[in-house]
Order: C-alpha cells, then structure tokens, then sequence
C-alpha cells in the first residue's frame, strides 16, 4: 500500500516517519506545484491515499469528487482515498480526532464557558465543527489576522482581530485552542500575537503542534495557571483514523485485483 503526504516545501512533519515506523508503509512527502501536476504525480506514484497538511487543506478541496460530510461543511480535507479511475474522496481525520479528544477533555475539564480558537484554517475549522456538535450552545470565537475575510463554517461563530484580544473581555474558564502553525520547528521561539495576560487559571489551552512538545506558548499559558493539552496525541490519532479509511480503500478496491 503506497500513500503520501501534501505539504509546503518548509513544513516539517512527522507523518512520513511515523507510517514508515509504526506500520512499515510506503509514505512519501510531496510539495505539488499546480492541481493538474498533482494528479498525474498521484497516479505515478501510485498512491492509494494521501494526507494533506499546511498549506493545502483547502487548496485540494475543488479536486476532490466525493467529500465526506464534515468536508462538504468546512471546505478542507487532510486526507484522501484514491479510487480506480482515478476518483478521490476527501475525509477529514482532525474532525474526528478533535471529536474523539473534546469527549476526553470534557471529561476531565468541562465545563467551559466559552472556546477561543486562534487560527481560521483548515484544522482550526475542524476542531470548531466538532466541538460545534458536541456543544452547541458553547460560542465560538476565531482569532484571525485577516478578521473581515469570509469563513466556511456553517455555524454561528465571532471572527476577531488579535488586536481585539487585548481588550476584549474573558470569562474565567474557556478552551483556547491554538490552531495556527505559530511556534512549530524550527522556530519554535515564535508565538501566535494573542495576549498572554488573558490567560486564566480555569482556562484550557489545547496547542494542535507536536513538535516541540510543549510549545512556547503552551509553557507561557501553564506558568500562569492554565491546563494544557499538547499535538502529540493530535498527530497520532488522526493518523490512526487515516489509516482505517485507507484500510478499508484497500481491502474493498485494490487487494482483490492483486491477488486475483
């Protein structure tokens, strides 16, 4: 089973190490130039799946002909099966790890008043519909630098400027969740611009990035009292969901046609 990776030229990801070492799979990282080369590049190689990460969670959207559910509501895929013929379908494995996590979390932290999620890409999206779901009558609060830009998610949310954190006003327990790539490897003395000083003792920061695990941001926020949740298991998780799809890809289309 051949699978692969989408990612900018500069992102560093584990995901190529961690399906070589966990399940002894064919995964190779791609940096695509154009949508018309990345199919061809696609059937080349021979892949039956891929994952998608930054900066193209959105930009594979229009390529995609079947989309699950959770695609079709926020517009951003993370991985993808290839069909026979040459059909893809794009799931969306942070929604469902962000749904299996967030059931963890309320668990152990909730309730919360309010979540606060710093980005307003493809991850940040879909930690948002999840929780979204789980806990509809929770508002949700994007921090963006780009606030007046139009986002696709279905639901009522706020979209503010980070400069609107420094005055804006914090209940004593939230969720904060850190979706942006801000602090990952390797500069990893990068912070995202959201005000420290908001930060509570009853609040949850969740930070997406595994590496460096912690983040700086993350230390920040423990040392003034708050709990974190660190990428790491993020990564993992999703991974596991990108494989079972993919399993099952390969069991339905591709393992009959090789042994018959």
């Amino acid at each position: 089973m051949r699978l692969g990776l989408l990612a900018g030229e500069k992102v560093l990801s584990f995901s190529p190490w961690y399906f070589r070492r966990m399940y002894g799979l064919v995964y190779e990282k791609l940096t695509p130039s154009s949508p018309e080369s990345l199919k061809e590049e696609v059937t080349r190689r021979g892949w039956i799946g891929f994952n998608v990460t930054t900066p193209y969670k959105e930009w594979i959207y229009p390529l995609l002909a079947q989309k699950a559910p959770e695609v079709e509501a926020i517009q951003a895929a993370n991985t993808v099966c290839v069909f026979p013929g040459g059909i893809w379908r794009g799931h969306n494995t942070d929604y469902l790890t962000a749904r299996y996590l967030l059931g963890e979390f309320m668990q152990v932290y909730a309730p919360w008043e309010a979540v606060y999620i710093l980005g307003t890409g493809g991850a940040a999206r879909a930690v948002a519909w999840a929780h979204a779901e789980l806990l509809p009558d929770i508002p949700i609060t994007f921090f963006s630098r780009t606030p007046t830009k139009q986002l696709p998610f279905p639901r009522p949310h706020t979209v503010l400027g980070y400069e609107e954190a420094s005055h804006a006003s914090f209940p004593k327990g939230a969720l904060l969740v850190q979706a942006t790539p801000i602090g990952m490897f390797p500069e990893m003395q990068a912070m995202p611009p959201f005000p420290l000083s908001a930060i509570q003792p009853g609040w949850v920061v969740w930070e997406l990035i595994y590496h460096p695990n912690p983040t700086l941001f993350a230390q920040r926020a423990q040392e003034r009292g708050a709990s974190i949740e660190t990428g790491y298991l993020f990564l993992r998780k999703q991974a596991e969901y990108s494989r079972a799809v993919w399993d099952e890809v390969w069991l339905q289309h591709y393992k009959k046609r090789r042994t018959s």
